[in-house]
């Protein structure tokens, strides 16, 4: 096997393991909320803590890798995060809680964010794209196959605490894959100064990408992290049946992943996103009206189906504007969707304390549709699909 095939096995890893990291508060969350009395407002915050460390520590981390290597902030992020990962099974009490979970988010969104840049650096530039949206169906696995298992752990009774502590040791084997692993030479980053930050931030195209990433993942997160919470509380799911509604959710989603990989040649770009952001939207407002198991399941496979592709077609997108800093381009971007995580299912969890979990829905419901209206209203936001 060849070193660029290695390291490109190594980078589908991390995504694989960081789905886990961030689906796994998801199932989670009941036990969470039972275990330090929380209301709805409360674990609505847990997101906000996790997604703040996810922003913060994402954004300059782009900056640090532009200037020490990607790989040496790859190496502290999955030291951080398996750290943090055993100190979050310490937890006495809510405010312990909601620090450790700031740098978990943190050591999470770092690690996912480079090994996509990573990914970005070793491939060839006509396969790069391809790559990047193929590597979120490994994601999209790690997604599926960690709800399941969480889940069907808690309905043994197996502590939330275990969990954790079971997934800081694959981080262990991770972190070891990392260091023992030879890349492939990289290309040199230029190093990014104030001026060359000022005029990324200030390209229209560039915000409006990070504006979209803000409301996708803000909207997306809405679905996954809510969604055990909501089947159990609100359509009275076993633990096992929510943990499989979260599994089932991207298991639809991956599956059209490779779909949408595939049709990156022949569908324009800006029409996929439209039309799925459309979709996700009305789905969302619809699964606030459904009380009726089948549909509720059928619900959230077309969510998963309508979410496919556009946080990799957007993030492809970013780097094919500045191809030099794809360590802060990429940060920043991920950066913005941390921001979107850290706010929108927040608001759904305040909104869902007072008038319910179903009318909360209305905040991914205008997320999606925001985003299909940005690409109407702005010409030229999406680029021709041959330019990625």
């Amino acid at each position: 096997m060849t070193v660029k095939k290695r390291s490109v096995y190594l980078c589908y890893a991390m995504n694989f393991i960081a789905a886990i990291c961030l689906t796994i508060i998801g199932p989670s969350l009941p036990r969470l909320g039972a275990d330090f009395d929380l209301d709805l407002g409360q674990m609505g915050l847990l997101f906000t803590f996790e997604f703040v460390g996810f922003t913060a520590f994402t954004f300059f981390s782009g900056i640090i890798a532009d200037y020490i290597g990607k790989r040496k902030t790859a190496i502290l992020s999955l030291i951080m995060l398996t750290v943090s990962i055993f100190v979050l099974t310490l937890s006495p009490n809510f405010v312990f809680l909601g620090v450790v979970l700031v740098f978990l988010g943190g050591g999470m969104g770092v690690m996912e964010i480079l090994s996509n840049s990573l990914l970005s650096d070793i491939c060839d530039e006509e396969d790069k794209t391809y790559q990047i949206v193929f590597m979120q169906c490994f994601f999209g696995a790690g997604a599926v196959v960690g709800p399941i298992l969480i889940s069907l752990a808690y309905s043994y009774g197996v502590s939330w605490r275990s969990v954790y502590q079971v997934l800081g040791i694959a981080l262990i084997a991770l972190t070891v894959w990392f260091l023992l692993n030879k890349f492939p030479p990289l290309p040199a980053a230029a190093k990014i100064d104030l001026r060359g930050f000022a005029n990324l931030i200030s390209d229209k195209k560039f915000l409006l990408i990070c504006l979209c990433m803000f409301l996708y993942t803000g909207a997306e997160s809405c679905g996954w992290g809510w969604m055990a919470e909501f089947t159990e509380s609100v359509m009275r799911f076993s633990v096992l049946e929510s943990g499989a509604a979260v599994a089932v959710f991207w298991l639809a989603m991956t599956i059209s992943r490779l779909i949408a990989a595939k049709l990156l040649h022949k569908v324009d770009v800006r029409t996929f996103i439209m039309g799925f952001s459309l979709s996700a939207g009305i789905i969302c407002a619809i699964m606030g009206f459904v009380d009726n198991t089948v549909l509720t399941w059928i619900i959230i496979i077309l969510l998963g189906f309508a979410c496919s592709g556009i946080w990799g077609m957007i993030l492809s997108y970013g780097a094919a504007i500045f191809k030099k800093n794809t360590g802060t381009t990429f940060a920043t971007i991920s950066a913005s969707g941390g921001v979107g995580m850290s706010v929108i299912p927040a608001l759904m969890g305040v909104t869902g304390k007072y008038v319910g979990l179903r009318w909360s829905l209305v905040f991914p419901a205008v997320s999606f549709v925001l985003i299909m209206v940005l690409f109407i209203i702005i010409p030229g936001i999406s680029p021709k699909k041959e330019n990625l």
